[in-house]
């Protein structure tokens, strides 16, 4: 009897060690232009088809910087996001609400738009165990920067929006950006309270988008700034953290619409080898990426590109594809 208990015993353990890891899907930069609206739902659908995804994080710009930015747009992508069948997490992107000033866009004010983005795409609860930094007295307004734990893995929105200074703006970019960088300290002091395994931030602003060992990007491109310029606090806020964490960190961004997974992080001239940074596809490019967790692996996080064939440039212009 003792020999078969030791068998099944043996059976349910090894059963317990090849579970299958966590799942989710990585989104952002779409739908963007009405042309992407078919590969988007078709994208949606893969998504919901494939088994296992836990959920969906969009990492920002939804629409077009120059597309409306009215309360019946922004409800239309809304709606087009609650056909996905798990929980839906957004941490907004400058198209979203800061580009809404454009005459183009509307010429709405910024913060007017912000303030409506936050009722119409955070007023319903998500199916997670967020915690958002609205619950904190210091940034009452916050409800887009949400950490929620799974097993030993922490994963987080940051809202960070991308800006080039030309527009103005730059006081709201800055308000925004202090509390973002509060938001990564709260992170990062979760973590280690609970000795997490891994740290998986998403946000939309591409802060690294000259991806170079240093000594080669000074002597390529001397006068290239290794941080996008208005983003260096949120720089050094990832470099410390990143000093005092030394288990994995993922940065996971839009922004520049280039599908990539590398190291852009330096500590002076030494590369912060357990940080990564994964930006999914955006506008044209209608695919996703699967990320897989495991945190008993040596590196937690894993990446994997879910290219959706019907998609592959369908709904270019020709101008597009020359």
């Amino acid at each position: 009897m003792n020999r078969f208990l030791t068998i099944f015993a043996l059976i349910g353990l090894a059963g317990c060690q090849s579970a299958a890891p966590l799942q989710f899907a990585l989104i952002g930069d779409n739908p963007y232009q009405e042309y992407n609206f078919p590969k988007y739902r078709r994208m949606i659908n893969d998504i919901n088809r494939t088994d296992g995804i836990a959920w969906v994080v969009h990492v920002g710009d939804m629409k077009d910087g120059t597309a409306s930015c009215d309360d019946d747009n922004l409800k239309s992508i809304l709606e087009i996001n609650q056909a996905f069948r798990v929980p839906f997490v957004l941490t907004p992107g400058d198209n979203d609400w800061f580009d809404c000033s454009r005459e183009a866009a509307g010429g709405y004010d910024r913060y007017e738009r912000l303030v409506r983005l936050r009722e119409i795409f955070y007023s319903d609860p998500v199916d997670l165990p967020l915690v958002r930094q609205s619950d904190s007295p210091d940034y009452p307004d916050y409800v887009e920067n949400v950490y929620w734990v799974h097993g030993d893995v922490i994963f987080a929105t940051v809202h960070i929006v991308g800006v080039t200074g030309q527009e103005g703006g730059i006081d709201i970019h800055n308000a925004v950006t202090e509390a973002a960088v509060a938001w990564v300290d709260s992170v990062f002091a979760k973590a280690e309270s609970m000795n997490a395994r891994g740290v998986f931030i998403a946000t939309q602003a591409d802060i690294y988008p000259i991806t170079s060992e240093p000594y080669l990007l000074g002597l390529f491109c001397p006068k290239c700034p290794k941080v996008r310029p208005f983003y260096e606090t949120v720089h050094e806020a990832l470099l410390q953290q990143t000093r005092r964490y030394r288990k994995p960190v993922v940065l996971a961004v839009g922004d520049t619409h280039i599908f990539r997974v590398d190291k852009p992080l330096y500590d002076g001239e030494h590369l912060v080898e357990h940080f990564t940074r994964v930006e999914t596809f955006g506008e044209g490019q209608v695919h996703w990426v699967r990320v897989m967790v495991d945190p008993a692996s040596r590196e937690v996080f894993s990446f994997h590109q879910e290219i959706i064939a019907e998609n592959v440039g369908v709904g270019w212009s020709e101008s597009d594809r020359e």
